[in-house]
């Protein structure tokens, strides 16, 4: 027994020293150092005998896509099949390893002729869009009963900020089957079994969330918070995300001021008004569009933005309009409302409603149409009030006036307004045309009191055609 122990110790200890040997001197070949591939070498069952690394991971690459992945249900039904990968593989380097990973087979083949086989991980490098999409489309992916899975969530629309439970659905993550069927490729396992049971999405977010609970605290400590707006009969409340989206990151419940001067630089925006088209029925129930003049009101936006901004960091309710830095007359409004000056250059009236109601009305006389000298159209207000006061311009033909009058009521910051004037016998009908004013409004002086009397600052002036 010892001796045929003996035997078979020398005879392995010869092989091993053959095999040392035949290895060593191999490592010292011109065929080691190539970069082509020994005869009979198959990689992945694919024959790249001869071919250059590079060669080699093209050919092997391009008939993996060509072979065919069969998917089946629990049930060893067959789903579908695919093929056309259209994937590309990083598998060069692994190519490259070769002759080192596999030495002894490599020599083994240079001086005995016996084959190569190996296998090496096909890694995915990338996959076309098309091939995605292909697998994506499965009807095994898209059941139209399949329901969709949801993320427990904070319901801020109610007070109380309750928690909505997470739900289970039957809809299918095609992103994590996806990924599993590229891993089949890449390993060479083209038998796929697919439960899905193990594809449903799952809610990323839970009741129990520590991270949703946290907000939910928050939630209820900041955004139970009423600021609301007054602008007339626009009043509003900014809802709970409008006030979350006011804060900063986190839930310390302190205003951002960025945010805050954006959100009130988007109010100015809408609300803004001065000087804004306006198309309306005047009271006497003629059409009217008017764009243009001084009337309206501006939103000062640094102080409203410092106002909202101590306002969120107080944590209390608030109820005011916003903070403006020219205000029209009375409460907000988009048009004139049933209080203003109408002056009908097309008629030459002028008219004057409080409340809706006309309390005052007379002929006038406008600016010259034929000279140029025009009274400029839009939206104004009554910006001041004086008596006896002397106009002073220049004349179409370059020579000076001066015109005492006894009432003034300006409506822009050029010199028009209306005023009496005693050195015109008539108004109203065409005098406009050709003997119009120098774009004041002129009114019969023994009106002129009253109007100038009933008139008060900030008062809109619509003047139109």
């Amino acid at each position: 027994m010892k001796k045929v122990f003996l035997v078979i110790s020398v005879v392995v200890l010869l092989l091993i020293a053959a095999i040392t040997v035949t290895t060593f001197a191999y490592a010292r070949t011109s065929d080691y150092e190539s970069s082509v591939l020994p005869d009979k070498t198959m990689i992945n069952g694919v024959d790249c005998s001869g071919l250059t690394y590079r060669e080699a991971a093209s050919r092997i690459s391009q008939e993996w896509n060509q072979r065919t992945l069969v998917v089946f249900g629990v049930l060893n039904e067959e789903l579908t099949d695919f093929t056309d990968f259209g994937c590309t593989y990083d598998i060069e380097n692994e190519i490259r390893k070769i002759k080192d990973n596999y030495m002894v087979f490599a020599a083994a083949n240079r001086y005995f002729g016996l084959p190569v086989s190996v296998r090496i991980p096909m890694i995915v490098e990338n996959y076309s869009d098309e091939f995605r999409e292909r697998v994506f489309a499965a009807d095994f992916l898209n059941h139209p009963n399949a329901t969709e899975s949801r993320d427990a969530y904070v319901d801020i629309s109610d007070p109380d900020f309750p928690i909505v439970k997470e739900k289970y659905g039957t809809e299918a993550d095609k992103e994590k089957f996806f990924k599993d069927l590229l891993t089949h490729i890449q390993i060479g396992d083209l038998k796929m079994i697919y439960d899905e049971r193990s594809y449903y999405t799952m809610p990323k977010v839970t009741a129990e969330s520590k991270e949703l609970l946290d907000y939910q605290k928050f939630c209820r400590d900041y955004l139970g918070q009423k600021i609301t707006y007054q602008l007339g009969s626009e009043t509003f409340t900014l809802t709970s995300q409008q006030l979350q989206e006011l804060m900063k990151e986190g839930y310390s419940g302190e205003a951002d001021e960025e945010k805050v001067a954006a959100y009130v630089a988007s109010l100015a925006e809408k609300y803004d008004n001065v000087g804004a088209k306006r198309s309306f029925t005047t009271l006497y129930g003629k059409s009217i569009t008017v764009n243009g003049g001084l009337y309206g009101w501006t939103i000062d936006q640094e102080k409203e933005a410092a106002q909202l901004t101590a306002d969120i960091n107080s944590h209390k309710d608030v109820s005011r309009p916003p903070v403006y830095s020219f205000e029209g007359y009375g409460e907000y409004s988009r048009d004139v409302g049933n209080t203003y000056i109408d002056v009908d250059i097309s008629t030459q009236k002028v008219r004057f409603y409080k409340d809706g109601g006309l309390i005052f009305s007379c002929d006038t006389v406008t600016g010259n149409r034929t000279t140029g000298t025009l009274t400029p159209t839009g939206t104004y207000y009554v910006i001041n009030k004086a008596r006896n006061v002397v106009l002073r311009g220049d004349n179409v033909d370059g020579t000076t006036y001066e015109s005492p009058v006894k009432y003034w009521l300006g409506i822009n910051w050029t010199g028009i307004g209306f005023h009496d004037a005693d050195w015109r016998s008539s108004f109203g009908g065409s005098i406009w045309i050709t003997n119009g004013s120098h774009g004041c409004i002129n009114i019969p002086p023994s009106r002129m009191g009253e109007l100038y009397n009933k008139a008060e600052i900030n008062m809109p002036v619509v003047v139109h055609y």
